[in-house]
């Protein structure tokens, strides 16, 4: 009614078995009650000590859950578990932070009640205080003008590395932190699907989500955890009128028969309706590789970006490197024809290798200078415009300032949950 943000602490081992319906009843006006102001007010649940049955299911209504070290909840506790299946598992083990953070389930951990208590206050500063008003804005945020030079030589560093080269995984937190106020972001469930980042921080005073893939984990290949994360994550950005800046290094979404039979196909159609879905200004920084689907679902122009901005080391195609046999396929069928005969003629195994590596390396290049590039996304409109290193945060920041001024924020058009 008064528009006001909750924050509830949970220690509660279920309902209280001689109530009766009662107690059941009870649970049941809660669960109601915390479903009705799902997507209009943000709310941060702390889970404190032992929690079973309902005082499980109804925490995680909440916006947001904290649970500290040295706490359980589940849907049975251990002793049940014992019983019903002959599992002897320890409450950590069976419903610890460790478990809850892997799944989802949690999305913040902390060592103790103090710190849970600490971080939901630091989280709330991020966050609106319901879904027809904007987060706090912050007058000290520095200057937008500026270059950064720390972000030129990080990209330097990264992608001149003697070793891996221009294919060296990139940490897309040191990254943020260049673009950001002061450094300064707050990361959620940094513990899961760590290939991508989802994380609150202001950007010239303004409270954006980050949404980042993070190639120093797992390649920075989409997952159902990532979809999911990400889904989770946007929707409650969309709800709430916070807008969305998506820094991507994508070269797709991980393939293999676990991802199939996890449902890859749905987890990542279900991310992709959601940022379709955005209202809010969203924006895009393609830092280096933008391949295939994962380049289309990631906020990209054609999906509904407000702008899309690519360094020039951007990649973008429907393929990387390996596109090369598809586009050039009659010299990479000769170049392995030559390969054969060289050994037929007599030319030993691995003189006749490295020919042929050679000649590879040449058709990899050409392909990379003519398809790997920004150029034809830059011409077709696809990308707005170029950013040079070290402005990425003064075109972004400016950008979102713009896009701010035209915003109005206010609730969904009809009842949208979270």
């Amino acid at each position: 009614e008064h528009g006001i943000p909750l924050i509830s602490m949970n220690d509660s081992a279920g309902a209280f078995v001689p109530a009766g319906v009662g107690g059941l009843d009870g649970y049941s006006e809660a669960f109601a009650a915390m479903r009705r102001i799902s997507g209009i007010i943000p709310s941060i649940m702390l889970m404190f000590g032992y929690n079973a049955g309902g005082g499980a299911y109804l925490p995680r209504q909440g916006s947001f859950l904290i649970q500290p070290q040295q706490t359980f909840f589940g849907l049975t506790g251990p002793n049940v578990v014992r019983e019903a299946l002959g599992e002897d598992i320890t409450p950590d083990d069976l419903g610890g932070p460790k478990v809850h953070t892997q799944s989802g389930v949690v999305d913040l951990e902390a060592p103790d009640e103090l710190d849970a208590l600490r971080l939901a206050l630091r989280l709330l500063s991020y966050l609106p205080d319901n879904n027809h008003s904007l987060a706090q804005f912050s007058n000290s945020f520095g200057s937008l003008d500026e270059k950064v030079e720390e972000e030129e030589v990080l990209l330097e560093k990264t992608f001149s590395n003697p070793v891996t080269g221009f294919n060296t995984p990139l940490d897309m937190r040191l990254f943020l932190q260049q673009i950001v106020d002061h450094g300064d972001y707050f990361e959620i469930q940094p513990s899961r699907a760590r290939q991508v980042i989802t994380a609150f921080a202001r950007l010239g005073g303004h409270v954006a989500g980050f949404v980042c893939n993070n190639s120093a984990f797992n390649s920075g290949n989409i997952d159902v955890h990532a979809s999911r994360k990400v889904a989770k994550f946007v929707r409650f950005c969309n709800l709430y009128n916070i807008p969305t800046v998506f820094l991507m290094d994508v070269a797709g979404f991980a393939p293999g028969s676990e991802q199939e039979a996890l449902g890859i196909v749905q987890a990542g159609r279900e991310m992709m309706d959601t940022i379709i879905d955005l209202r809010v200004p969203r924006l895009t920084l393609i830092v280096r590789n933008a391949f295939g689907g994962a380049y289309c679902a990631w906020n990209s122009y054609h999906i509904g970006a407000d702008f899309v901005f690519s360094l020039p080391t951007a990649r973008i195609a429907v393929m990387g490197p390996a596109g090369r046999q598809y586009i050039y396929k009659d010299e990479f069928r000769n170049i392995h024809q030559q390969y054969g005969q060289n050994v037929t003629t007599g030319i030993s195994n691995l003189k006749a290798a490295a020919i042929r590596d050679q000649a590879l390396a040449r058709l990899t290049t050409r392909y990379e200078e003519q398809l790997l590039n920004p150029e034809e996304a830059l011409r077709l409109g696809s990308v707005s415009q170029l950013v040079s290193p070290g402005f990425s945060r003064k075109a972004l920041g400016q950008t979102l300032a713009y896009t701010m001024r035209h915003y109005k924020p206010k609730p969904m058009a009809s009842a949208q949950r979270e």
